[in-house]
C-alpha cells in the first residue's frame, strides 16, 4: 500500500485523501448521526402525541364530572330488582342518550342487546361505567363503527349481568 502511494503524483495523493476524508464523513453520518437523530425526532413525535392524549382525557374528565354533577343520582340502586332491560333503559334516559339507542333487545334473563346510532361515545362510555359500577352489569361484547360526526359511533352492544 505504501509502494501505491509513493507511486502517487502530489495531486493524486490530495484527491485520494480528500475522498478518503468525504468517505469517512459520510460513513459518520449515516451509520451514527443520522439513525440518532431519527430516534429523537421520533420520541420526540411520541411525546407531542402523549401530551395531546393526556390533554384530550383531562377534557373527557371534566365532561364526566360535568355530567355527575348534573345528575348525581344517577343510577342510585345498587341492589336493583328490576330487569337488566328496564335498569339499562332507565339508566340510558338519565343519562339523556335514550334518543341514541334505537333497539334494545333481551336476550334471556342475564343478557341484553344495545343498538346504538350516531350516539356520543364518551356518553356511551360513561353509561357503561356507570351500569358496571353501580349494578355489576358488564359488557360482554361491543362492535362499533365511527359516525361521521367526531366523536360519534354507531353499533351494537352485548351486557350481561
Amino acid at each position: 500500500m505504501k509502494d501505491w502511494w509513493e507511486t502517487l503524483q502530489s495531486r493524486e495523493r490530495y484527491m485520494v485523501l480528500a475522498a478518503s476524508v468525504l468517505v469517512g464523513i459520510a460513513i459518520l453520518y449515516f451509520a451514527i448521526w443520522s439513525p440518532i437523530s431519527s430516534s429523537r425526532d421520533n420520541k420526540q413525535n411520541r411525546v407531542e402525541a402523549k401530551r395531546d392524549t393526556v390533554v384530550w382525557m383531562l377534557q373527557k374528565k371534566q365532561e364526566v364530572e360535568h355530567l355527575k354533577r348534573i345528575n348525581p343520582n344517577l343510577f342510585n340502586r345498587s341492589n336493583d330488582s328490576r330487569s337488566l332491560l328496564a335498569v339499562v333503559d332507565t339508566g340510558a334516559k338519565q343519562m339523556g342518550i335514550r334518543s341514541a339507542i334505537t333497539r334494545i333487545e333481551p336476550k334471556g334473563d342475564d343478557s341484553v342487546q344495545l343498538w346504538v346510532e350516531d350516539i356520543a361515545f364518551d356518553y356511551l362510555i360513561v353509561l357503561m361505567g356507570e351500569l358496571d359500577r353501580r349494578n355489576n352489569i358488564n359488557v360482554a361484547d361491543a362492535s362499533f363503527d365511527r359516525s361521521e360526526q367526531i366523536g360519534k359511533v354507531s353499533g351494537k352492544v352485548t351486557l350481561t349481568k
